[in-house]
């Protein structure tokens, strides 16, 4: 008998690694190119992670850590929190994941059961499709357009049946859009009066220019049926999320 590989292996690829694949065959055979497939820093890291990477290398024993996060990154994510939202948040709910792709996967598999249905907006990350395909989760398109901002709201999620969760993302990848504050909290509220578990990829946060982005954290902690926050070092400050109230790695903020 042959040995079929697994069905998740029929998800389809997410296309900008094989654009990124491409490009870089072609660097290697000579070429010059200009990235623009991916978004990454186009700069080396900052001198002073470069030094304390350095020193740790020499002078740390270089081991396992505690699987939610060094307690001192958490501190100081929690920090980051209370002084960039006014926010209270507890280390304890904290949970460091090495990148946001990990931390969804893990939000995922701790927020739904396989068969649950997931919404998200389309146009949208193509990479949310692929986990939840990937896991057995049903992806539900909600299309969006000029007329919503590029961004769900309740009205446009009225008439979606039997959904267990709902993914955000503001700023939105690919559409730069944003969700007003008070229709996020509108959202929060839609998703807590229905048990729908709501999933805020705010990894943009950073990268605002016109007014302050708004954490979905503020409309309520995961265990009274509030959000998994996603956010990540590579676009801002810290890679995480929250399921009942942690970051990124397990069950956590």
């Amino acid at each position: 008998m042959p040995l079929n590989p697994s069905r998740r292996g029929l998800v389809a690829p997410f296309i900008a690694m094989d654009v990124l694949r491409e490009a870089v065959a072609r660097e290697a055979a000579g070429q010059s190119v200009i990235h623009l497939e991916v978004g990454q820093p186009g700069t080396p890291a900052p001198r002073a992670v470069l030094d304390a990477a350095r020193a740790a290398l020499a002078e740390d024993k270089i081991g396992y850590t505690d699987a939610l996060g060094i307690a001192p990154l958490r501190a100081a994510i929690a920090g980051h929190y209370r002084e960039q939202y006014g926010i209270a948040v507890d280390p304890a709910e904290i949970v460091v994941t090495t990148g946001s792709s990990a931390a969804f996967q893990l939000a995922f598999l701790a927020a739904f059961e396989a068969g649950d249905r997931v919404a998200l907006a389309a146009p949208g990350y193509p990479a949310y499709r692929n986990i939840l395909s990937a896991l057995g989760l049903e992806p539900v398109l909600i299309e969006v357009g000029p007329n919503a901002h590029y961004q769900p709201h309740p009205e446009l999620l009225a008439n979606v049946r039997d959904i267990a969760g709902l993914i955000v993302a503001s700023p939105a990848n690919p559409t730069g859009t944003m969700i007003a504050p008070a229709e996020l909290a509108r959202l929060a509220a839609w998703c807590r009066d229905r048990g729908v578990r709501l999933v805020s990829d705010e990894i943009y946060h950073g990268i605002t220019y016109e007014s302050m982005a708004q954490t979905a954290r503020a409309f309520g902690p995961a265990d009274q049926a509030g959000a998994i926050v996603v956010n990540s070092f590579s676009k801002y400050f810290v890679t995480g999320f929250e399921v009942a109230n942690q970051y990124s790695s397990a069950p956590s903020l």
